[in-house]
């Protein structure tokens, strides 16, 4: 009687273990897609917040330096913002290297307004802003690029 408890406690955990992998592998098949589409959202908020494209769909030239950093700076979070639900589909460690790719950007725009006058022409700002960014460049962005097609590699 005790082998045959054993043997079926045995035949038990092994079909609690194939319908746990059967259910991961439906789970798997299901969310595929949606963190195919995260990915590619996450790349396309990169992509955006960048101070090169930010410059390029904010500046309308009339703006002074203040306003054009205020919107800048407001552009990022938005973006940010709109696409933090994407968070739970990619690992912590990438979502870092996204958020840092944010602050990164914020810092730039900060530091480039900082050796403008208040007052100058937004167009100035855009100057100083492309200038940093040649020079000191925003690798957190590059960073985070890489790190989403690393972990999408490792998905797909």
């Amino acid at each position: 009687m005790i082998t045959t408890v054993y043997f079926f406690k045995q035949w038990l955990n092994h079909k609690e273990r194939a319908w746990a992998f059967v259910m991961k592998q439906d789970n798997n098949k299901a969310l595929a897609p949606l963190k195919i589409t995260a990915y590619e959202r996450l790349v396309v908020m990169l992509e955006r917040i960048s101070p090169q494209s930010l410059i390029m769909r904010q500046n309308s030239g009339v703006k002074n330096a203040t306003m054009l950093q205020l919107e800048l700076i407001r552009a990022i979070r938005e973006e940010f913002e709109h696409n933090i639900s994407l968070q739970m589909y990619v690992s912590s460690e990438c979502w870092e290297q996204i958020k840092r790719a944010k602050d990164d950007a914020t810092e730039l725009i900060k530091a480039a307004y900082t050796r403008v006058r208040p007052e100058s022409s937004g167009m100035e700002l855009s100057r100083e802003i492309l200038h940093l960014e040649a020079n000191v460049g925003v690798g957190a962005i590059q960073d985070a690029l890489i790190a989403i097609r690393i972990e999408m590699g490792r998905y797909f």
